[in-house]
């Protein structure tokens, strides 16, 4: 106590100088030695928090910097009204969830996302959302340019797990199970789709077999937050995921919809809104459904990258001899594509009523090889009326036009690619068009 007692007496701006170098936990375990310690470090002391905040994570000021101007309106009376000691505090307490599943429960009784759920999921975007990309301002003006390997300078990214060393909690909350049932079943010689199957709420007991149509639509009650499923697309699939037939169908029944399809979103991965946004749904099922297959493609021969590590916003390595190319189309890319037999997609979209309809779980899905394509510029393309957008887009940034061609790995016969890149509404993400000829 005399030695407590001798700290604080300190003049005050020496003693914020001195916690200034403890951790959080070193703040709270001071703030329990007496009270007047406790008023020294309270919430109000903003600085101090501040300094705590930023020996754990990465400064989100200087990923606001480096938004794009609509993104930064977006985030002013963010920035205006941020509480050091409030974001750090709820950032720790999503950590300990991903590594312990402190959440009191993942899903309420009707499926959804739970208020603490969703809360734990918009922190940890926020968490990737302001990860360290370098360059930054202040690496630009030292000269310092981005580099392959410089995710590592991320505290961010170093605090999150990577797909192959998740949590069952963690895998749970990343796609959207309730991880009671992920935890009960794990290892039991059931799949955890079916597991969820014996959820409570009025679905049938583990002993009851399920028709196929009932199997569909208790998966299908699992609705997810925008939140959620943009978590799971960053993030991309878990290993268990991967081998989750449950899982699979219920992403190929919202990817093969054709009533999901229409004008309204000109048949791509937008809202039906005519807002011109992302469907965070649709995208997420048709990442599952696509990246699976990738694997098939590549037979081994290259790792897909996926994962919070290559999901930092607002980060492209882009050619120096192509400045204009902000989104870095030009160049090679690697891809595949998937799809459902005819006379399946036709029974599947045909038959919605029938109890008898697919649930697409363990149907076959045709994969096509590793397709290679090589894009370059073609900003003469830009009057061509089909691919342009009647649909809003953020005009932060010209968009881009684009031509090549796509090449099989099995057949050596080329395929002619045009297509037009630009940014969605808010100025987050880039929206991509093709035309295959």
């Amino acid at each position: 106590m005399r030695l407590i007692m001798n700290v604080l007496q300190l003049p005050r701006e020496l003693l914020a100088h001195t916690l200034h170098y403890l951790s959080y936990t070193d703040l709270v375990s001071f703030s329990a030695t007496c009270h007047e310690a406790r008023l020294f470090i309270a919430p109000t002391n903003q600085l101090l928090w501040q300094a705590a905040f930023l020996q754990k994570f990465d400064d989100p000021r200087d990923r606001w910097n480096s938004f794009t101007q609509s993104m930064r309106q977006a985030n002013q009376e963010r920035e205006s009204t941020w509480d050091w000691f409030t974001e750090l505090k709820k950032r720790i307490v999503a950590l300990r969830w991903v590594e312990k599943g402190y959440a009191s429960g993942s899903w309420d009784g009707q499926g959804q996302e739970d208020s603490e759920t969703l809360q734990v999921i918009e922190t940890l975007l926020e968490i990737v959302d302001t990860a360290k990309a370098c360059p930054t301002p202040e690496d630009l003006q030292a000269g310092r340019k981005a580099e392959v390997d410089d995710r590592e300078l991320s505290k961010n990214l170093g605090l999150l797990p990577t797909n192959y060393d998740f949590t069952t909690e963690f895998d749970a909350l990343v796609r959207g199970l309730p991880a009671s049932v992920v935890k009960k079943n794990l290892g039991s010689g059931y799949g955890v789709g079916d597991a969820a199957m014996s959820m409570p709420g009025g679905w049938h007991s583990p002993g009851r077999p399920a028709t196929r149509s009932q199997a569909m639509v208790q998966w299908d009650k699992l609705v997810r937050s925008e939140a959620g499923s943009r978590l799971h697309v960053l993030c991309g699939l878990t290993e268990r995921e991967e081998r989750d037939e449950k899982a699979l169908g219920r992403a190929r029944r919202v990817t093969y919809d054709w009533d999901l399809m229409h004008e309204r979103n000109e048949w791509g991965l937008l809202k039906a809104d005519g807002s011109g946004e992302v469907d965070w749904r649709r995208l997420e099922a048709v990442c599952v459904v696509v990246v699976r297959q990738f694997s098939m493609a590549v037979r081994g021969r290259m790792i897909l990258p996926q994962g919070f590590c290559f999901s930092i916003p607002y980060r492209t390595l882009s050619d120096p001899t192509q400045p204009d190319d902000w989104a870095g189309a030009q160049g090679k890319w690697f891809g595949t594509y998937v799809f459902l037999h005819w006379e399946d997609l036709v029974d599947f979209n045909t038959f919605r009523n029938s109890a008898n309809r697919s649930t697409l779980e363990n149907g076959p899905e045709a994969c096509g090889g590793l397709m290679k394509l090589k894009l370059n510029l073609n900003m003469s393309l830009k009057n061509d009326p089909k691919l342009n957008t009647n649909l809003p887009i953020c005009k932060d940034l010209p968009p881009l036009y684009f031509s090549g061609t796509s090449r099989s790995d099995d057949f050596q016969m080329a395929t002619n690619i045009r297509g037009m890149a630009c940014l969605a509404p808010g100025g987050r993400e880039v929206r991509w068009r093709y035309i295959v000829q």
